[in-house]
């Protein structure tokens, strides 16, 4: 089957120059390669790309050997990381059908390799399914992603029933792009996404919790918890919130915090893992602080927010350096709330507020400036802190 080919929309000069010349070193070599995926179809919707990644006929070793900085990672499927400076582009080789014995169930082993039709086939939804070949310039649909693309629609490639089963965390890249790029889904998507939820709970908790966070970084992640709470997901792959989400009006609370965070980010913020960690853990810690709250055993109030994160840590896997700023950001929050403010930058000596020069404050900032949002409270103390932190910016320490 031959795929339609749309001349580019947009001037070349939008496509990363990088990601163009990996295109241009793979097929100098003799291997059919394209711009794939969300780069596509974030230009096609006039949206800023976050990343661009690339599909080719070449294998990882093959990738490998043609890319000095670079390295091939993954287990279930092999994928080639190529460095240029601080940015990677990710490489993977064309998929061809998942094995027989797996259809319509969750894929463990997924190494076979296909064409550029064959890997078209094998993505989530329509929009996701063009390919870019930067040389002509011309867009490659096989799986009527254009068409999604000009009526907004988020679309399956196939069965959703069988796609959400193959990978239950595409119900939560379903609520993703519709929160972030106003997309319809349709009906059987949505009833699919209802019928397969559960199916999460068999997904890795790293991937599972890693998509959680990119769901925080949309903008509408108020929609979002919404929507996790109507396929009854929150409890299923966050444990450590059970029994708390169900007291009094938590949940709610919960959906105040994170509107305030929406507000950030719609503003222009990239929240830091840690940062994100401090909202969604905030409340809670919160409550523990109060004694007859408290069901979390600990010598010294100080390590609430630690005993809390730490098997959180766990599941998802990540850094100890963000963990360990999340833990810090959630800690100094009563001193910010403190009646007194910042202390006069005129004292000598050490002062309270000695954690002003910590690379996490301005995160923590950040999450007092959302609890006090999402409490009604006033802004007047973080206006405070704030200017305290302009003032060192500018060298009045």
């Amino acid at each position: 089957m031959k795929p339609k080919r749309y001349p580019l929309p947009f001037p070349k000069r939008y496509l990363d120059r990088r990601a163009v010349g990996i295109v241009a070193t793979l097929a100098k070599a003799g291997f059919e390669s394209y711009l794939v995926g969300g780069c596509v179809r974030d230009l096609l919707l006039g949206l800023r790309p976050k990343d661009y990644d690339i599909a080719t006929a070449a294998r990882p070793n093959q990738v490998r050997r043609l890319f000095r900085r670079s390295r091939i990672i993954g287990r279930r499927f092999k994928i080639v990381h190529v460095y240029a400076g601080r940015d990677v582009f990710e490489i993977s080789t064309f998929r061809g059908p998942p094995p027989k014995h797996q259809k319509g169930g969750t894929l463990l082993e997924d190494n076979a390799f296909g064409t550029a039709e064959e890997d078209a086939h094998r993505r989530d939804f329509t929009i996701n399914g063009l390919f870019l070949d930067p040389k002509v310039p011309e867009i490659l649909d096989w799986e009527k992603g254009w068409e999604g693309i000009e009526k907004k629609e988020l679309l399956s490639i196939g069965d959703p029933e069988i796609r959400f089963k193959e990978d239950p965390v595409r119900v939560l890249r379903l609520i993703k792009f519709m929160r972030r790029m106003n997309l319809s889904a349709g009906e059987k998507e949505i009833k699919a996404a209802r019928s397969c939820a559960s199916l999460l709970s068999k997904a890795p908790d790293a991937r599972v919790l890693e998509e959680l966070f990119r769901l925080m970084r949309t903008g509408d992640m108020e929609g979002v918890w919404e929507d996790l709470q109507a396929l009854k997901l929150t409890l299923r792959f966050l444990p450590e919130f059970r029994k708390w989400l169900t007291q009094e009006n938590n949940a709610e609370r919960m959906a105040q915090r994170f509107a305030a965070l929406d507000e950030a980010v719609q503003d222009g913020l990239s929240p830091s893992y840690s940062l994100l960690l401090a909202v969604l853990f905030g409340p809670s810690v919160e409550d523990q602080s109060q004694p007859k709250k408290r069901t979390v055993r600990v010598r010294d109030q100080n390590q609430i927010a630690a005993a809390m994160i730490r098997p959180f840590q766990q599941r998802a896997r990540l850094p100890r350096a963000e963990v360990d700023a999340a833990i810090r950001i959630l800690q100094i929050q009563p001193t910010l709330t403190a009646a007194e403010g910042p202390s006069d930058p005129a004292k000598r000596g050490r002062r309270k507020d000695w954690f002003l020069g910590e690379s996490w404050f301005e995160d923590a900032l950040e999450a007092l400036r959302c609890r006090l949002i999402a409490e009604k409270e006033d802004l007047s103390g973080y206006d405070l802190w704030h200017e305290r932190v302009l003032s060192l910016h500018q060298g009045g320490r």
